[in-house]
């Protein structure tokens, strides 16, 4: 499988902890099995080689795009029970040049896209040449007022995350999401990416769970219950989109059916997995107990 998006350091309490939607789930991935690449903006800095050495610490890897900025940081505050991020000027200007590299996306039995710079054509356009994003292209969108400044942004943003969801296999959208990109709830959204010709589009909705939208039927599972207290939401939805993923990649390759049964099925373990992933700090994938 292959991810691409980013990769950075969160600097949480003044430490600094592995991080970026893509690395996440990158990680997450190779957590469930997955034999995993990692295209992602990475510079040789400190904050770089921590995350190289996290990659390959997991058996992630990773495949640098030039950063001459450097390596992506983020300064993660709490606000209830969600994360806040105030990104360094390699954040704010990140860059995943995809061109070069389209070769090993199309060797991937799944391509996982999360957290682009979307709003830029350059970044947003090779994604399109993707080969056969109708049954192996992931997307979540994964957006973040700090990286969209400008309504034109916005818009930017927006017009191509419906180009490319139009020909994914899933989009992801959480309600944070739909709200910033879209001005609306998330299952509004998820009506229009499948009417623009999305396969299924996965809502996402914090401590409501999450529903499968597929153009014949929508199957939603609550999140799991646990008696250890929620120690931070980071990673939670990258936990569930790497969930997913890994399950739609095993689905293709037995031939399984992704129906109304499979949909049920992997959103409760998806589930299941956030809620254990939102018990630990930062945002490595954690397995439930059985």
């Amino acid at each position: 499988m292959a991810v691409v998006g980013d990769a950075l350091v969160d600097v949480v309490d003044g430490r600094s902890v592995p991080g970026g939607a893509a690395l996440n789930v990158a990680v997450g991935l190779a957590r469930l099995g997955a034999d995993v690449d990692l295209v992602a903006m990475v510079a040789d800095d400190e904050p770089g080689r921590l995350l190289v050495a996290h990659a390959a610490s997991h058996g992630v890897r990773l495949a640098p795009t030039p950063a001459p900025l450097g390596t992506a940081t983020a300064t993660a505050t709490r606000d209830g029970d969600t994360m806040r991020y105030v990104f360094n000027e390699a954040g704010v200007r990140r860059h995943v040049d995809v061109t070069p590299l389209l070769p090993l996306l199309d060797a991937a039995d799944l391509v996982v896209v999360s957290c682009m710079a979307l709003d830029d054509a350059s970044q947003a356009e090779p994604l399109l040449r993707i080969a056969e994003p109708e049954r192996r292209l992931v997307v979540d969108p994964n957006p973040r007022p700090g990286y969209l400044p400008t309504p034109e942004h916005v818009v930017r943003f927006r017009e191509a995350v419906e180009r490319i969801g139009a020909r994914s296999r899933v989009v992801k959208v959480g309600d944070e999401d739909a709200e910033l990109v879209w001005g609306t709830e998330p299952h509004a959204v998820a009506s229009r990416l499948l009417s623009l010709g999305a396969a299924a589009v996965l809502v996402t909705e914090g401590p409501d769970g999450a529903t499968a939208h597929a153009r014949t039927a929508s199957i939603h599972a609550p999140i799991h219950a646990m008696d250890a207290p929620i120690v931070d939401t980071i990673g939670a939805g990258d936990a569930t989109i790497a969930a997913v993923a890994a399950a739609l990649a095993e689905a293709e390759i037995t031939g399984t059916d992704v129906g109304e049964d499979w949909w049920r099925e992997v959103l409760d373990d998806a589930m299941a997995i956030a809620a254990a992933t939102c018990r630990v700090e930062g945002g490595l994938l954690q397995l439930p107990a059985r």
